[in-house]
């Protein structure tokens, strides 16, 4: 399929496969799912806000400021230039969320499939596009774990999403993180199922397509400093033996331990197995999210630099300076925060 046909015939092709276009130019699958930094409730209020006013940006200043660097920085994009995406280039970003990086590659010229299960991000992304005149993003509401649009997909992004594909049903992540909450599981293995996704993304790219994927590294250094698990908001959960994990969050949190997160090499091996033939390794630091150094992970510590990050508090000075220890002085590239994979199917 020739992408500019792709472009011109977007609703006909995607209405053929089930999907409906609402009238907030949403193509919905009928199939139901919340995760949001935001609860309900603020979701509501704050689309609401956005429609209002007509400036995402400034609402997104005024009601929740924590999450502007994240839908609206540059930085939040660097990860992309890996990629090296071209015009026309089919993409799929696999759990959008609010379109950040949807936005990035349609602005390298990518014609952009942005899913997620949350009909509230997908309309807040919508908004983002209508307002700021971005046509070459369509926002399809499916669950990423089964989708299958019968395309070869030049560009995947898998960015924040494998450590959540166990979770299911509604998850409001105010009310979750770090929260008793009981929740009834399919009972699957969580490896397995993700396993089972990047099997998916595989089989949505065509011969010769690209992988981006980011997470939290499994033995970041942080974890073994008393860092809490950035998922569970549990210590030590992260590089504990996943059985002991899961005992810890039952009796604290009420719920088993699901959230998996892998080493650079354990990561390797499943992308590998799902059907990639090249996988290059990064070391992003502080986090993926909002990465200041994005290094390759064979022989990149020699390229390690101190970076502004925020507090320059006693304990974050101490923090610092244990890293450039580990990553500069003793090599230690394992115990990097984040990874970012690139992979050629």
């Amino acid at each position: 399929m020739q992408c500019e046909h792709f472009s011109l015939n977007m609703k006909d092709y995607l209405d053929q496969f089930g999907y409906t276009q609402d009238e907030n130019g949403i193509y919905v699958s009928g199939k139901t799912g919340y995760w949001s930094n935001l609860n309900k409730s603020e979701n509501v209020e704050f689309l609401k806000s956005v429609e209002e006013k007509g400036q995402p940006r400034t609402v997104v200043k005024e009601m929740h400021p924590e999450l502007e660097e994240i839908i609206f920085s540059p930085k939040r994009e660097a990860g992309l230039e890996l990629l090296d995406i071209k015009k026309n280039d089919v993409c799929i970003d696999y759990g959008c969320m609010w379109g950040s990086l949807s936005v990035g590659m349609a602005k390298r010229g990518g014609l952009v499939y942005a899913v997620d299960q949350t009909y509230d991000s997908l309309r807040f992304l919508s908004l983002r596009n209508k307002l700021e005149g971005i046509e070459n993003v369509w926002c399809v509401q499916d669950d990423i774990r089964k989708l299958d649009l019968k395309i070869s997909a030049d560009i995947a992004v898998v960015n924040g999403v494998l450590e959540w594909i166990p979770e299911i049903g509604t998850i409001e992540l105010k009310k979750y993180y770090g929260k008793k909450t009981r929740k009834t599981y399919s009972g699957h293995e969580p490896q397995k199922q993700q396993q089972n996704f990047l099997n998916t993304v595989a089989r949505n790219l065509k011969p010769g397509g690209k992988l981006l994927l980011a997470i939290e590294n499994r033995f970041d250094y942080s974890q073994f400093l008393g860092k809490r698990d950035p998922h569970s908001h549990l210590l030590f959960t992260s590089i504990l033996p996943r059985k002991t994990s899961d005992l810890i969050s039952r009796v604290i949190l009420n719920r088993p331990y699901i959230n998996y997160l892998y080493s650079f090499n354990q990561l390797r091996r499943m992308i590998k197995s799902a059907g990639f033939s090249k996988v290059a390794l990064y070391m992003t630091f502080p986090h993926y999210h909002l990465p200041k150094l994005i290094l390759p992970y064979e022989n990149g510590c020699k390229l390690y630099k101190k970076y502004e990050n925020g507090s320059n508090s006693l304990k974050r000075r101490l923090v610092r300076n244990l890293e450039y220890v580990l990553i500069k002085g003793l090599k230690a590239n394992f115990l990097a925060p984040s990874i970012m994979v690139v992979s050629v199917k």
